[in-house]
């Protein structure tokens, strides 16, 4: 009892202190894989948010999941953000579980080194990274990043961006530490059950981005991932993107956009389909992505895939409903293989 009494007596004596907020998005997702099988998403996250001034706040989000597929479920309760920020104009210094994201291009994206978003999702998740980080605001123009991420082992990197009437420009760099088989950066989930590309080793990351929004929009990014052990073959990866997209006067407005992406791994290791030394395997990919919306409520989005080295191609197309406080969206893909067709329809409350 006394237990409960001093629990009650803290939580008063913070509601005097700080300022709080609360907020969740609940969701609901069906994925008809075949006429036999589909699958199940339910999840909540329950966001609760502290501010003691201007300067000084808190937020700790917490993600429930369950996946039902047949007769199997798999249930996660696990921390998805859990940060304390102290800010001012000059300075935002943060520490905790939170979002690290960065880069220009919005599919194939070189400088997604920290983050877990999906371009096919309306929900905006993004897995957090245990970090320390700080952006510095010398000017309106140009802000400066340092961050040191917990993930197995510190590494630590940086990033510097300028905005002028030229349009934005960003470097990046990322010193890893972790000296196992792990991903450098996400691929696009094109796919269910998608393999991760993974880099074996320390490695040094170095990202460049550019923007530029006029009368339409250009952009592009890049990184290479340079190995920095001596015991392994492979030297680096090469990932750079170019982008565009225009706005047609098109009923409500039709939004193309389009992205190429050329990937490459550079290994000093022979193989037996060629005798060069070193060896480059390569990939070039593009996609076409159109979007509309239809009335006040709905948006209707096409996208399309091609990887150019095997000539397969991948198709999405998304029906959106958005109300105030909820939206409904229906998917359907069709891909190389039957089995990677699917039909999704997802269901998003945010309270």
């Amino acid at each position: 009892m006394k237990f409960y009494c001093n629990y009650f007596i803290y939580i008063i004596f913070l509601s005097f202190i700080f300022s709080y907020s609360y907020k969740g998005q609940l969701w609901v997702d069906t994925n008809f894989i075949n006429d036999s099988e589909n699958l199940s998403y339910f999840g909540y996250i329950a966001e609760l948010s502290l501010k003691a001034n201007d300067n000084l706040d808190f937020e700790w989000s917490r993600k429930l999941t369950s996946e039902y597929f047949g007769s199997d479920t798999y249930n996660t309760n696990q921390n998805y953000r859990l940060w304390v920020r102290h800010s001012n104009p000059k300075y935002d210094f943060r520490i905790g579980l939170q979002k690290i994201s960065f880069g220009t291009a919005s599919l194939f994206r070189p400088l997604n080194w920290f983050d877990t978003i999906d371009f096919t999702s309306t929900t905006g998740q993004t897995d957090g990274v245990k970090a320390i980080r700080t952006q510095f605001f010398p000017s309106e123009s140009s802000i400066f990043w340092m961050w040191c991420i917990d993930d197995k082992t510190l590494s630590c990197g940086s990033r510097i961006e300028f905005l002028n009437n030229l349009g934005s420009f960003g470097l990046s760099y990322h010193n890893d530490r972790d000296n196992t088989n792990h991903e450098v950066f996400k691929a696009p989930q094109i796919i269910d059950n998608q393999p991760s590309i993974e880099f074996p080793g320390k490695n040094h990351r170095i990202g460049i981005d550019y923007r530029y929004d006029g009368l339409m929009g250009l952009w592009f990014e890049g990184a290479s991932v340079l190995s920095s052990s001596k015991d392994i073959n492979l030297n680096r990866f090469d990932m750079i993107t170019l982008g565009a997209d225009y706005t047609f006067p098109l009923l409500n407005g039709l939004l193309i956009s389009s992205e190429s992406m050329y990937f490459s791994i550079i290994s000093e290791e022979s193989t037996a389909d060629t005798d060069q030394n070193p060896w480059i395997l390569h990939q070039t990919s593009s996609s076409l992505i159109a979007s509309m919306p239809i009335g006040m409520l709905n948006d209707l989005m096409f996208v399309t895939i091609k990887d150019w080295e095997t000539d397969d191609s991948y198709n999405l197309l998304r029906w959106s409903t958005m109300f105030d406080y909820f939206s409904i969206n229906c998917m359907l893909s069709i891909n190389p293989s039957e089995f990677q067709d699917n039909f999704k329809i997802m269901f998003i409350y945010n309270h």
